[in-house]
C-alpha cells in the first residue's frame, strides 16, 4: 500500500511550520524510508511550542489534514515519545484507511529519530530512522 505525495520537500515543511507560535522549537528530520512513497515521509518536522503543545508536519499530514497534526508527547530524560493520528486517508488504489497511528521516538541529545506508522485494523506497518536538525524560533 503506497500513496503518492507531491509535497514532501523541506522548503514546504519549513514554510508550513513558520505559521506556528513564535516561541517554539522545530526539529527538521530526514528519514531513510524503505518504501519511497510509503506512509512514512522522508521529511518530517516536529514543532514543540513553549506552552506545551506539539505538532507534526510531513507529506502525509499535508496531504490528508491540509497542515499539521496535533501530537501527544511523553518525555523521559532526553527521549521524547511522540504520538499522533491521521484519519480518513486513502491509498493509491482508493482504499479507505480510517485511522493511521504514528509513533516517533526522538532523542533530543543525539537528535536520532525513529518513526512507525500503523493503520488501525491492518497488520502492516511502515518504519524509518533518521536524524534531525534543531531550529529555535524565538
Amino acid at each position: 500500500m503506497t500513496i503518492r505525495r507531491s509535497v514532501t520537500a523541506a522548503a514546504c515543511l519549513l514554510m508550513a511550520a513558520a505559521g506556528f507560535a513564535r516561541a517554539a522549537t522545530l526539529y527538521e528530520c530526514d528519514l531513510r524510508t524503505r518504501i519511497h512513497n510509503g506512509w512514512v515521509s522522508p521529511k518530517m518536522a516536529f514543532v514543540f511550542e513553549d506552552d506545551g503543545r506539539a505538532k507534526v508536519i510531513d507529506g502525509i499530514t499535508l496531504a490528508f489534514l491540509d497542515g499539521s497534526a496535533e501530537a501527544k508527547v511523553t518525555r523521559r530524560g532526553d527521549n521524547l515519545r511522540i504520538n499522533w493520528t491521521v484519519a480518513n486517508a486513502r491509498d493509491d488504489a482508493g482504499n479507505y484507511i480510517p485511522t493511521f497511528r504514528y509513533l516517533a521516538n526522538l532523542n533530543t541529545a543525539t537528535r536520532a529519530v525513529s518513526v512507525v506508522a500503523k493503520p488501525a485494523a491492518y497488520p502492516q506497518r511502515w518504519s524509518a530512522r533518521g536524524s534531525c536538525k534543531i531550529r529555535d524560533k524565538r
